[in-house]
């Protein structure tokens, strides 16, 4: 009788430490066929196969465990999925986010590998998700990939609470990206604003090698119901010291989304269109086809069809 009165008490405490943390896999499969020739658009001289045009391939798992007192402890760990090199995110298995960190009421933090303030506060205002086609990206002043990458190594985040749809951070880069030959720590800010039909976002980063400047990024989105309409001014980071502007417009019409988006740089006389549409067969899976077209230096054109598929 004791024996088994010792058993339930086990099972039950080992119950309760399950129900105070918990660990989620997730992931996303992009694959894709089309055509990339000219400039940045090059791939393999021509016509080829291509996984995960639209939304980079990967798989990862993240977890939370309660410590009491509204406090909790995080991480996240996120790798290369199929048809993905490790040689861009640094040669690690997960070299796409390797981070902890604590939440509460005072806010959240995060420190390792994750990605910058670029990408969490103006991915939202790249309307087609950041594909490969992203006409932002094309022209050069996507804050997104600032410095060559969406993500910092070293990085310490601390981001507030959401006050009635307005946010802040600041983070501190301790150790230079190797990834990108950066040489030097730098900081970065945010604030972000979404209520209702409107979203407005600012970002900037202080420069990481001599050759770069303090990069800065305003946008904003309202959705009308029929259609959601996006704009910005960015100052890019690159040595070619690029800023400019873009636009661009989706709209629902039932299962479907179609859209496009115009960016130009004008300090180095390139800019770029981008038209896309996608089909919902479910809440996971989607049919997209996507088109661009790179103008003035590098001009070059894009476009794939393809199936994504987030679990």
């Amino acid at each position: 009788m004791k024996k088994s009165l010792l058993a339930l008490a086990a099972l039950a405490s080992c119950g309760a430490a399950l129900a105070q943390s918990s660990v989620t896999m997730y992931g996303i499969l992009d694959v894709s066929v089309g055509n990339y020739t000219g400039g940045k658009f090059a791939l393999n001289g021509g016509k080829a196969d291509r996984s995960s045009y639209h939304t980079p391939s990967r798989f990862g798992f993240r977890g939370t465990e309660d410590l009491g007192n509204g406090l909790k402890a995080n991480f996240n760990l996120e790798s290369n999925g199929m048809g993905m090199t490790t040689g861009s995110l640094g040669g690690n298995l997960f070299g796409r986010e390797a981070w902890v960190g604590l939440s509460g009421s005072f806010g959240a933090t995060r420190f390792g590998r994750t990605s910058s303030f670029g990408t969490q506060g103006h991915a939202r205002f790249d309307l087609n998700g950041i594909s490969y086609s992203s006409a932002m990206d094309q022209a050069g002043i996507s804050p997104v990939t600032w410095y060559g990458s969406s993500r910092r190594d070293g990085q310490l985040q601390f981001v507030t609470p959401n006050y009635g749809g307005f946010d802040a951070g600041v983070s501190v880069v301790l150790a230079p990206n190797n990834n990108t030959s950066t040489t030097q720590q730098s900081s970065s800010i945010r604030a972000n604003y979404g209520a209702g039909p409107l979203a407005v976002g600012y970002v900037a980063e202080s420069k990481r090698s001599a050759a770069h400047r303090t990069a800065q990024a305003i946008a904003g989105s309202y959705d009308f119901g029929v259609a959601k309409v996006v704009g910005g001014y960015v100052v890019s980071e690159t040595v070619a010291k690029g800023k400019g502007t873009y636009i661009g417009a989706v709209a629902p019409v039932g299962a479907f989304k179609v859209g496009m988006q115009y960016a130009r740089n004008s300090q180095t006389d390139v800019n770029a269109t981008e038209l896309f549409a996608n089909y919902a067969l479910s809440k996971r899976t989607t049919l997209y086809v996507d088109y661009a077209n790179k103008g003035g230096k590098g001009t070059g054109h894009s476009y794939a069809m393809g199936v994504l598929h987030a679990f």
